[in-house]
């Protein structure tokens, strides 16, 4: 399949309803065509089944949808080495949270490699790129909050001091999930933490937002929320 078939595959797809609605909520710079998520899922799984280096060597990143499928096929690869290897250069061309977070989802390979997936995580944590850092936070929180990371998990988000608004939202996005699981190891980590305020907030209006708290302890979280004043 070469690259005018694939654009051409994409075509057949889109759903001009569906991309008047994304195009709203992905606040992205590239082109759009307006393919579902289901739809490119299947596409990427037969592409990775086949010669997927011959389909990464085509792709131009001239559409959303197309560096969407970009990541879908590089985490369908069965080798999580190279699932690294490839993500390594795929990450900087996000410029929206839907692919970050997509993509992050679709990972689930690189459990094989608990080590090196985390070693690849605390590297992106570094980067001046803050899809780097946001991928790194939902990776964190899609396949890390157990028992075994919690604490490294804290002083990742405690040591990282980006302030880009994606990053700080999926940082107070995975306290939230620390806290779903871990609620007193995690209300012990909000009284101690120096995190910006922002993110802090946040994290408890997410915390307080979730079906899976009880509503009593929603009752305590809304006043550990700090003011301006007072942090």
């Amino acid at each position: 399949m070469n690259y005018e078939d694939i654009l051409k595959l994409l075509e057949h797809n889109k759903d001009i309803k569906y991309k008047i609605f994304n195009d709203k909520i992905i606040n992205t710079k590239m082109n759009t065509i307006g393919v579902r998520v289901p739809v490119l899922r299947k596409i990427s799984k037969k592409i990775a089944k086949t010669d997927y280096e011959a389909f990464l060597n085509q792709v131009k990143n001239n559409y959303y949808e197309e560096v969407l499928l970009e990541g879908m096929v590089i985490s369908n690869i069965k080798d999580p080495s190279i699932i690294i290897q490839k993500l390594d250069k795929f990450l900087d061309k996000i410029d929206n949270w839907a692919v970050c977070d997509m993509i992050c989802s679709s990972c689930k390979t690189l459990n094989k490699i608990k080590d090196e997936f985390m070693n690849f995580i605390k590297r992106n944590l570094l980067s001046s790129n803050p899809w780097r850092v946001r991928f790194s936070f939902v990776c964190l929180l899609n396949y890390f909050v157990s028992e075994e990371y919690l604490n490294e998990i804290y002083k990742l988000i405690d040591n990282d001091v980006n302030h880009d608004y994606y990053v700080m939202m999926s940082k107070a996005w995975l306290i939230c999930e620390c806290y779903v699981k871990y609620p007193k190891k995690t209300i012990k980590y909000l009284k101690r933490t120096n995190i910006d305020l922002v993110t802090y907030n946040k994290a408890i209006s997410k915390i307080i937002e979730s079906n899976r708290v009880l509503k009593n302890d929603k009752i305590e979280l809304k006043k550990m929320k700090k003011s301006s004043k007072n942090a």
